[in-house]
């Protein structure tokens, strides 16, 4: 394995420098994530309630999104819901991320044209230091993003909160929206797959798309996810999605993933690493790539050393961060840097710890 990932490194670069033009997109991204500008929304809603039931239901509630900023405001009928598990139900957050469901509203000639459902993710809690940790989130899609196409894009938005109750004062908040599965899989020429957790094997995975998933989760600290394995019983898989040729392909799968709450480049206060892993903390990074994929380490090695400056300047860009979590981020990424340009250190950290 010394002598793949010495020599394979030079043998794959010129593949991995080609990657991301080979896997251009054939089509474009839906009108809402073709851009990357923050659109400013207000969504009037029975927040109160919806919040305190929260933790015990998802049922849906009617509500108004109004989009402003340049021209008259435009108005949309909504349903809205909390979503999610961790967030909701763990009693860490006092906010829940939330379900945008547009129905049969129109949305023609208007920047959510094409749309039906978006995850919306929000605040935890009040307090800078929590919005921070929603921006640097956002950041972390914007670098898998730089990475490669097939990827969920995310867009930004400053949402004011109205709660029609009456029981809450309007709060506005930094939050962004989730490009829908299907749509991330039509803009690469793929489905979404329709599948229960364990339906897909790790051997029907695509070996460069399995190897640049668990290399992109240790660069950003995260452990919290599994690219075949979910809750039993449920839709696949563990903060990834999966997509293929067809529903029926159970070849070249690819799993592309969401949710990065729990890494260590967001560090937020109620991450935690999984029982049973020998880390610490979430900052404390651990390489969980599958050990059958190996052989397509080296080129994802290379592919992410190809595309650090765009990885560094998503950082560097990110005017919503801080000086003190820019810098933070900044040295993160630059350590993740420093193991994959040491070979001796990709044999010990990487390949000799990859999952069985």
């Amino acid at each position: 394995m010394r002598k793949l990932l010495q020599h394979g490194l030079a043998a794959l670069l010129v593949l991995a420098f080609a990657t991301p033009a080979s896997a251009q997109p054939s089509n474009r991204p839906t009108a809402l994530f073709a851009e990357e500008s923050e659109l400013a929304i207000t969504i009037e809603a029975p927040l109160g309630s919806l919040v305190r039931n929260a933790p015990r239901s998802t049922a849906p509630v009617q509500a108004t999104l109004i989009l402003t900023g340049a021209g008259e405001p435009q108005r949309f009928a909504i349903s809205l819901s909390a979503r999610g598990i961790t967030r909701r139900t763990g009693g860490v957050c006092s906010f829940p991320p939330l379900r945008i469901d547009f129905g049969d509203t129109s949305l023609r000639g208007t920047v959510f044209r094409g749309q039906g459902k978006l995850k919306l993710v929000t605040h935890c809690r009040p307090g800078s230091n929590f919005e921070q940790n929603t921006v640097m989130e956002y950041t972390a899609y914007r670098l898998f993003n730089a990475v490669t196409p097939v990827s969920f894009r995310v867009r930004p938005v400053r949402v004011t909160y109205h709660d029609t109750d009456g029981r809450r004062s309007d709060e506005t908040r930094f939050a962004f929206l989730i490009e829908d599965v299907d749509d991330m899989a039509h803009r690469n020429d793929r489905v979404a797959l329709d599948v229960l957790s364990g339906v897909v094997t790790s051997s029907q995975l695509d070996p460069d798309a399995s190897a640049r998933f668990g290399l992109f989760e240790y660069m950003i600290g995260n452990l919290d996810w599994d690219q075949t394995q979910g809750h039993a019983g449920e839709e696949c898989c563990h903060n990834s999605k999966l997509i293929a040729q067809t529903q029926q392909t159970r070849t070249g799968v690819i799993s592309v993933p969401y949710d990065f709450d729990y890494s260590g480049l967001v560090n937020a206060d109620y991450a935690v690493p999984p029982a049973g892993l020998p880390v610490q903390n979430v900052r404390q990074r651990l390489y969980r790539g599958l050990c059958r994929h190996n052989d397509a380490l080296p080129g994802a090695i290379a592919l992410f050393q190809s595309r650090r400056t765009e990885i560094m300047a998503a950082v560097t860009g990110e005017s919503r961060l801080n000086e003190a979590r820019r810098r933070s981020a900044q040295q993160y990424l630059e350590n993740f840097f420093e193991v994959i340009d040491d070979p001796a250190r990709v044999q010990s950290q990487l390949i000799e710890r990859c999952r069985r």
